[in-house]
């Protein structure tokens, strides 16, 4: 049996590898209608979040979309398609997935169909019977968000949460996971680099190199598309050095699906303001669809000013693939 599990996860490197190239080629020749599956996918199980935080337009009330969780129905045709192309998949893209009341019964389905899958989380609701059910549920990755290494810092940021209690859950879980002998989830403690938070990253990592963390995820700010001024204005001083623009490899590479199956272009498109199409009917047949199409002609034409998410991104440079790599989410420097 163990043999078998060898050559599987053998084969699926060698088929990840040759997708890999794939994919390029099509991001390459500037295909409108790629020949190749996305290489990861993002699930939104709910955009209902128990915060206010100060870096996000559903904490601040500026997101209008409707508040919703995704239908376990919706999820497992989705998974079904997907989950034999794609390397790995989130279930969260907006709000608090630990709020979705089947979120365990959906980190259980993805590891069932082999597909790695992660989750982050703001970890107020991380109490101890959660924290068991998720590792043993066969989760790939946690993101455990803390952002500041002082109550007061914290608090600001995350507001209406407790620095205190998110602390004592997060250090639960990682003894849990640590008791528990647990190689997953890949277990990350991660701060997001804002200008409140931007001279504690040191602290902070001194703070959590602690056993069961994986790895300390400093998350590079995100403007979301330079849409809110009140938001773009939180990012920490630094010089913006922008290459030629490109087309963005989201379009290539990605998939990103709201709760209520809409496809749009990234998270940047917090409300859906410019739809590509709905899953329903099968995920690959809006990706490949007309509005899909259309906008991938507009970033290689440069025609970008009436799509709100793009016409002012800079998010796009943070990452461009290549024959072997398809890494984004992360500027360029810090990859």
């Amino acid at each position: 049996m163990e043999l078998v599990k060898k050559i599987e996860r053998r084969l699926r490197r060698y088929q990840r590898k040759a997708g890999l190239a794939w994919r390029y080629l099509n991001y390459a020749l500037r295909n409108p209608r790629p020949w190749a599956y996305p290489d990861r996918m993002y699930l939104e199980s709910t955009n209902v979040c128990n915060l206010r935080c100060i870096m996000c337009p559903i904490g601040r009330g500026i997101s209008k979309r409707k508040k919703g969780f995704m239908d376990w129905d919706l999820f497992r045709q989705i998974v079904d398609e997907m989950a034999p192309h794609v390397s790995m998949t989130t279930l969260h893209i907006w709000g608090e997935p630990l709020l979705h009341p089947k979120i365990i019964d959906m980190i259980a389905y993805t590891r069932e169909h082999g597909l790695h899958a992660e989750i982050s989380t703001n970890a107020t609701l991380l109490t101890p019977e959660l924290s068991q059910a998720i590792l043993d549920a066969g989760l790939g990755t946690i993101y455990l968000c803390m952002d500041g290494v002082t109550p007061e810092t914290y608090e600001k940021v995350r507001r209406e949460a407790s620095f205190e209690q998110t602390k004592e859950n997060i250090l639960k879980f990682l003894e849990l996971r640590v008791k528990g002998g647990y190689e997953r989830p890949l277990t990350r403690v991660q701060i997001i680099e804002l200008a409140p938070t931007a001279s504690q990253i040191e602290d902070f990592k001194k703070m959590w190199n602690i056993p069961g963390v994986d790895k300390i995820n400093v998350k590079a700010f995100d403007s979301w598309g330079n849409q809110i001024p009140d938001i773009s204005s939180l990012r920490p001083e630094e010089e913006l050095n922008l290459p030629p623009r490109y087309p963005c490899p989201n379009l290539w590479y990605h998939v990103h699906i709201y709760w209520d199956g809409t496809l749009v272009c990234c998270d940047r498109d917090f409300d859906a303001r410019y739809p590509l199409g709905n899953v329903r009917d099968g995920v690959m047949k809006a990706w490949l669809g007309p509005e899909m199409t259309r906008l991938r002609l507009k970033h290689i034409n440069h025609d970008l000013d009436d799509v709100p998410s793009c016409g002012k991104c800079v998010e796009w440079a943070w990452w461009k693939p290549s024959w072997t790599t398809a890494q984004g989410n992360a500027p360029l420097e810090q990859r």
